[in-house]
């Protein structure tokens, strides 16, 4: 069971969060299951609007009450930084055990199961290195950096030494073993990380929608729904995240490749500013728009990450740029309120009707009302009518060869000196690339001396100049359209649009781009919005995207890849009816069936952490049609007895041997904000027996114990 009921440590099943830095548990928005996630609609005590939920939650926040309490780690699905380095300083959590469970579920879903098929190879020394960091936190009590013990997948055109092949997803690279790591790789070494995995992608980073290599056999898989595309280039790192193979990823991001598979996976993903990370020990493809950028699962962990690999490298001259760009934290502004006075520009010229799915002009509609009703200032429409004339015609620059030229040349041992020797070898996906390679490697100018692209240099500052203006003239801070104005497309369609204007603005200008989940559309296919800002203008983009995060929740665990069965949170999800209800003494051990029972009953732990229970005495006396108003205290007493109803979340924690159910919303009003143990234990047949601690029934003290009995 990934290691955890052995080690009995803190579980929890897998919840939506109302805040990464805070840890705090989910604010209830309603009483009848509905929508996405599983999460629930209507309750009148509970606001239901995502301002409303903002308010709410920044009030108890400053408070500091009851009903908003700290979440502790669980397990691996969802995890977030900071859960995981807390489990570690409470000793709830090794790093040998959060490691051995993310290679648990990358053996069980990415070449079984699904067969997401998002890693091409894993680190075998994985579990000595979280071994090392362990003794480390034991010894000194303290974390060796910011990413101590995090597991991380890192697309695989990013060199690791050593330890790593680097195969850039070609078949006559399989064997490469670079002899150092790459900058980015060496900071997340340094902070702490353990490079889990590497992911696979579009061959040499050449993809958009999909992602396809001959390194690894077929398509990675979307695992939201398999029979789709999970955008490339750095699908497979989108899909990793997406699927709980790791905390974090590293992808990387010329023309759409961090942003497309962030948006079709429901992950968060950033482009950086030209500049900002390092490119040393990168495989390139256009050094004029390659990027490394962070992926998560949620904008905190993002933020985190980038704050580990920004910054300037004497490896590479790029990084000149971002001198007195890079702030102490991009962590430090992700607050309740940070949305509170943004202004936002809507580009709906990006995405007009007439191009567009009317379900994703939907959910960006939504995701507008969402942004405002918590505090953005919305400019709807937002013009820049000159940018689709000056990209009229667009090809994007032809330098890969070069590119790729220079890469060999600091890498003696690779198995080609030069582009051309990797064409002639077939060792690649030839049915798919042989003309776009042959075609780069017979241009007829050296990347040097291009006179098209100096004009394309050209164009891409006059680019950069109107959004400048724009962002000045409206005083914006970010403006934002759907990642894409289609749905993802089926793995192997070549046909279906997807609309692409909003993915060459970053790229063009340099400036940087976030994308979050906003949502689905059937069947099954999540749908991202890319929030686009000024050059170096992160952090700022981080507070957008984590106001809008925490107003709204998008992102749930894919259907393709639960919770392991052998976990123990896996015994519990399901339905279950009530089969039994007795009394235990407390003193005297005497179990005695409960003067409630008969009861009926039904319990549902669900695999997103959501909770619904309802038990109700059968024999309970009733009040007369129409007079329930009328009746007395006494009159109501029995007919409300033995009647319970509530929603809300389920969290184990195995080492005392109790599953909480926090309620969010009963019709009971004084449960709500309870956080009620129940003592679990599992028979030979698999029913579940869950005893409530001990109350006081006169002169004894007893506990009630309830039977439950899986519905198949």
């Amino acid at each position: 069971m990934e290691g955890y009921a052995k080690s009995n440590r803190r579980l929890r099943s897998n919840l939506p969060y109302l805040g990464e830095s805070s840890r705090l548990t989910p604010i209830a928005v309603g009483f009848v299951s509905a929508g996405e996630g599983g999460m629930l609609r209507a309750l009148p005590l509970f606001p239901s609007t995502p301002f409303g939920r903002f308010v709410l939650f920044s009030i108890l926040m400053v408070a500091g009450r009851g009903l908003l309490s700290a979440v502790p780690y669980s397990g691996p699905e969802e995890a977030t930084i900071a859960q995981i380095q807390e489990a570690y300083l409470a000793g709830h959590l090794t790093a040998r055990e959060l490691t051995a469970a993310y290679l648990a579920r990358i053996d069980a879903y990415d070449q079984k199961g699904p067969i997401l098929n998002s890693i091409i190879s894993i680190n075998a020394h994985a579990l000595e290195e979280a071994d090392k960091l362990d003794v480390a936190l034991k010894a000194s009590g303290k974390l060796v950096g910011s990413l101590h013990g995090i597991p991380v997948v890192v697309k695989d055109n990013i060199d690791s030494g050593g330890d790593l092949p680097t195969s850039g997803g070609v078949w006559g690279m399989r064997n490469f073993q670079p002899t150092r790591d790459a900058t980015v790789i060496k900071k997340l070494r340094d902070a702490g990380a353990i490079i889990l995995a590497k992911a696979s992608l579009a061959e040499l980073a050449n993809g958009g929608f999909d992602s396809i290599n001959s390194r690894l056999q077929g398509y990675v898989r979307n695992p939201y729904n398999t029979a789709y595309a999970s955008g490339g280039s750095s699908g497979g790192t989108g899909v990793a995240i997406a699927a709980n193979f790791a905390v974090v990823g590293l992808g990387t991001d010329t023309g759409i490749s961090v942003r497309a598979p962030a948006s079709i996976n429901s992950v968060v993903g950033l482009r950086v500013s030209h500049g900002l990370v390092s490119l040393d020990g990168v495989m390139p493809l256009n050094v004029k728009w390659d990027t490394v950028g962070p992926m998560g699962r949620t904008v905190y962990d993002v933020a985190t990450l980038l704050g580990v690999i920004a910054g300037a490298d004497e490896l590479d001259p790029t990084t000149k740029k971002n001198a007195g760009h890079v702030p102490p934290s991009y962590t430090a502004g992700l607050k309740p309120d940070s949305l509170v006075g943004k202004r936002i520009g809507v580009l709906r010229q990006i995405f007009p009707p007439s191009d567009s799915d009317p379900r994703v002009v939907a959910l960006l509609d939504r995701a507008i009302a969402d942004l405002k009703a918590a505090g953005a200032v919305i400019v709807d429409p937002l013009s820049i009518p000159e940018v689709p004339a000056l990209l009229k015609g667009w090809t994007g620059y032809t330098r890969m060869r070069d590119d790729l030229n220079g890469y060999f040349a600091k890498h003696p041992n690779a198995p080609y000196k030069t582009f051309k020797e990797l064409i002639d070898s077939k060792q690649y996906l030839v049915t798919r690339f042989e003309k776009a390679y042959t075609d780069q490697q017979n241009y007829k100018y050296p990347a040097s001396n291009d006179p098209d692209a100096l004009k394309k240099d050209e164009i891409s500052e006059q680019v950069r100049q109107a959004f400048l203006t724009v962002f000045d003239s409206a005083k914006l801070d970010g403006i934002v359209f759907p990642q894409f104005n289609f749905p993802p497309k089926r793995n192997g369609d070549t046909f279906t649009p997807l609309g692409r204007d909003q993915n060459t603005y970053s790229s063009i200008t340099g400036f940087p781009a976030l994308v979050v989940p906003i949502g689905f559309v059937d069947p099954g296919l999540p749908i991202g919005m890319q929030i686009f800002g000024r050059p170096w203008s992160e952090a700022t983009l981080f507070q957008i995207g984590y106001g809008y995060e925490q107003a709204t929740h998008h992102r749930h665990s894919p259907p393709s890849a639960p919770p392991l069965k052998e976990s123990l949170a896996g015994k519990f999800i399901g339905t279950w009816k009530l089969v039994g209800l007795s009394e235990k003494d407390v003193v005297t051990g005497a179990i005695t069936v409960s003067p409630r029972w008969p009861s009926a009953g039904q319990i549902v732990y669900a695999a997103n952490g959501r909770l619904s229970v309802q038990i109700m005495k059968l024999d309970r006396p009733k009040v007369a049609s129409g007079a329930l108003n009328t009746a007395t205290p006494d009159e109501l007493k029995g007919t409300v007895d033995g009647f319970s109803s509530y929603f809300g979340t389920w969290e184990l924690v195995p080492a005392e041997g109790y599953v909480v159910h926090a309620q969010e919303g009963s019709l009971l009003t004084n449960g709500i904000g309870q956080r009620a143990k129940r003592y679990y234990s599992f028979d030979a047949q698999g029913r579940l027996s869950l005893t409530v601690p001990p109350r006081k029934d006169g002169a004894r003290e007893v506990s009630s114990i309830l039977t439950w009995e899986r519905i198949p």
